[in-house]
Parts: C-alpha cells; sequence; structure tokens
C-alpha cells in the first residue's frame, strides 16, 4: 500500500505540473499569456482574455481534470483511508502552484483545488459546497486584488474544515488534505501578491524619475 501511495503522490504532482492556462493558448493561438497577463498567470481567466472564451474552457476543464481524476483514482484503489492521502489530496495543487516542467513557477492553484474536491465526491461533498459558497460570497464582497480574495477564501476554508473536523463531519485524512491545500494556495497567493506590489512600487519609482 505505500508504495501506491507513493506513486499516486508523484502522480498528482506530475498531473498538477501541466499548465494547461499556459500549455494551450500556445498551441491553439501561438500566444503565451503569461508574458501578455499583466499578473502572469497561467491561469483561466487570463486564458480566456487573451486566447478566447473555447480555449480558456479547454484550460478550466483540464485544470479541474487534473486535480480530480488523481483523486477519484486514489480513492478507486482503496487510499482513501490511507495516511497518506492528505498528500495525494495536495500534490495536485503543489504541481500547479510549482510546477516541474517551469522551473518551480505555475499558477495560482484555484481550479485544481476546486477539481480535487470534485475527485472526493461522492465520498465527501461538504469540502466542496464550502468552498464554493466561500468563493461566492467573497465575490459578491468585490474584495480586491484576486490573489486577497483568494487568500482570504482558503484562509476561511482552512478554518471551516477544522471546524468540520472538529465536530466529526470530515474524515481525518480529507481534513488534513483540505488544510494542506489550503496552505499551498495561500503561500502561492501571498507571494504572487508581495511581486505584484514590488512593481506596482517600481513602475510608480520610475513614473517619479522620469
Amino acid at each position: 500500500m505505500i508504495e501506491q501511495q507513493i506513486f499516486m503522490i508523484f502522480a498528482g504532482v506530475f498531473c498538477g505540473s501541466f499548465l494547461f492556462g499556459s500549455l494551450l493558448p500556445r498551441v491553439f493561438k501561438k500566444i503565451d499569456v503569461t508574458e501578455l497577463a499583466e499578473d502572469h498567470n497561467p491561469g483561466t481567466a487570463n486564458a480566456v482574455k487573451y486566447a478566447g472564451v473555447p480555449v480558456g474552457l479547454l484550460c478550466l476543464a483540464g485544470d479541474i481534470l487534473k486535480g480530480a481524476l488523481p483523486v477519484h483514482s486514489a480513492i478507486r484503489m482503496g487510499l482513501a483511508t490511507e495516511s497518506l492521502f492528505p498528500l495525494i489530496m495536495s500534490a495536485p495543487v503543489f504541481g500547479h502552484a510549482y510546477s516541474l516542467f517551469h522551473h518551480g513557477k505555475g499558477g495560482k492553484a484555484i481550479a485544481v483545488s476546486f477539481g480535487v474536491l470534485i475527485g472526493l465526491l461522492p465520498l465527501n461533498t461538504e469540502l466542496l459546497a464550502l468552498l464554493c459558497f466561500l468563493y461566492l460570497l467573497n465575490s459578491a464582497l468585490k474584495i480586491r486584488p484576486h490573489t486577497r480574495r483568494t487568500r482570504v477564501t482558503f484562509l476561511v476554508f482552512l478554518t471551516g474544515t477544522v471546524t468540520l473536523m472538529l465536530v466529526r463531519r470530515l474524515p481525518v485524512e480529507f481534513g488534513l488534505g483540505a488544510i494542506l491545500i489550503s496552505c499551498i494556495v495561500v503561500h502561492k497567493n501571498s507571494v504572487k501578491q508581495q511581486k505584484f506590489e514590488e512593481k506596482e512600487k517600481m513602475n510608480k519609482i520610475e513614473e517619479i524619475v522620469y
């Protein structure tokens, strides 16, 4: 069993490392959205903006599937109650955030996180419902910028996950996996926000100088 768990962890990181938001616009439109976009993020929103809705939807589907399939496969293999299942859950998210194929650079890991939670169905619905609710709520509150909204969403999601674990509404393996995912996404978006703010400061300095 331990060999299977380790294999699925590596498989999840490998799948997650395919950045469809970068790959598909290159294939279909011959453009690099990471160069065109202000935030340089290889995500669905930038794919839609620069490569069009059809390509963007393909990117979204790819990001969701690369999160869902490894987790669903691990469950089918009987690994849902094993000790390393939290790492299996978080592996696609880690791969997307720190891609093996892009020198450790990656995306914000939002769609792939939803994909992982979709992969838990039908064993667990609470986590997916919670994350969907929080994203809709924070979108309605218009928290800006997007990286801050994502950090707030996943911090509250982490808190909600711990609460579900405490009231015994969530298996420990699923809860720990969701906590790991939250930590990865929060850290990744904190780094992106810091880089964005540093770039803004440099632009202001250049405007003053010139």
